[in-house]
């Protein structure tokens, strides 16, 4: 059994990793059965122990006993990251969130990638402003990684398969597939397999959005709450002081 886990702050680029290592399973273990899963709760984790299959997992926040179980199948682990000021633009802009709920989804998904990296700490982490998405020596890092033989050729096939406007070619493509799925609220396209939205399409990965899209004492918030995180990660704080807006974005544990 093996189980490669994709862990991401949300909008950190973890949708991407999570397809290169599913491609990468997909070169080093052609004969066993694989099973490609987002997980949300334990219920998503379902046959997660199935000695026979290898399994990829891709998760944004955890509650303890989903994590516990993930875990304990002693995963190979790769974590995403990204300046938390930027995700929480990044959920504004592309899907819509109002500033508190942004800044709720992405410190606890900043909280859960800082205690999971203290659990696993061979973890590989990937930097969304060292662009990881950009170069295929990013498989080759993953496949390394995750002990898995990869020749310059096959990776450099890999990430051509995952480049930008090709995904975005996909992702037009979604409402004629079969398999996608819509969400009529929302206006939701998205494949169940490779987890690529509708509002993955047309990103430029801008680095620094928020110095730009976001208002006066929005920043200093996202500094409060995720300041831990972005200590840890390497990620600066603002030079000058702003008092932050007072919400109630809440706490998170997990106890692991």
């Amino acid at each position: 059994m093996a189980v490669f886990w994709c862990a991401g702050v949300y909008a950190s680029g973890s949708t991407w990793a999570y397809n290169i290592l599913r491609a990468v399973a997909a070169v080093g273990f052609p004969d066993r059965t694989r099973t490609s899963r987002f997980a949300n709760h334990i219920g998503d984790l379902a046959g997660i122990d199935d000695a026979a299959a290898l399994h990829v997992v891709k998760t944004h926040d955890l509650p303890a006993d989903a994590a516990r179980l993930l875990l304990a199948q002693s995963p190979r682990i790769v974590i995403t990251v990204r300046d938390p000021r930027d995700c929480v633009t990044s959920l504004m802009q592309f899907q819509h969130y109002g500033f508190e709920m942004a800044g709720q989804t992405i410190a606890k998904s900043a909280r859960f990638a800082q205690r999971l990296l203290d659990k696993a700490a061979g973890a590989l982490v990937l930097r969304f402003e060292d662009r990881f998405a950009e170069t295929p020596e990013t498989v080759l890092r993953i496949a390394e990684h995750l002990e898995i033989p990869l020749t310059p050729g096959a990776a450099a096939a890999i990430f051509a398969a995952h480049r930008r406007e090709v995904v975005d070619r996909f992702i037009a493509r979604l409402p004629d597939e079969p398999a996608a799925k819509h969400d009529p609220v929302s206006g939701d396209w998205y494949d169940p397999a490779t987890q690529w939205h509708k509002h993955h399409a047309g990103r430029d990965g801008e680095i620094g959005r928020w110095k730009r899209r976001l208002l006066t004492g929005q920043p200093a918030t996202i500094e409060a709450e995720c300041g831990a995180f972005m200590d840890r990660f390497g990620y600066a704080r603002a030079p000058l002081h702003q008092p932050g807006y007072r919400l109630n974005m809440g706490g998170y544990k997990l106890d692991i």
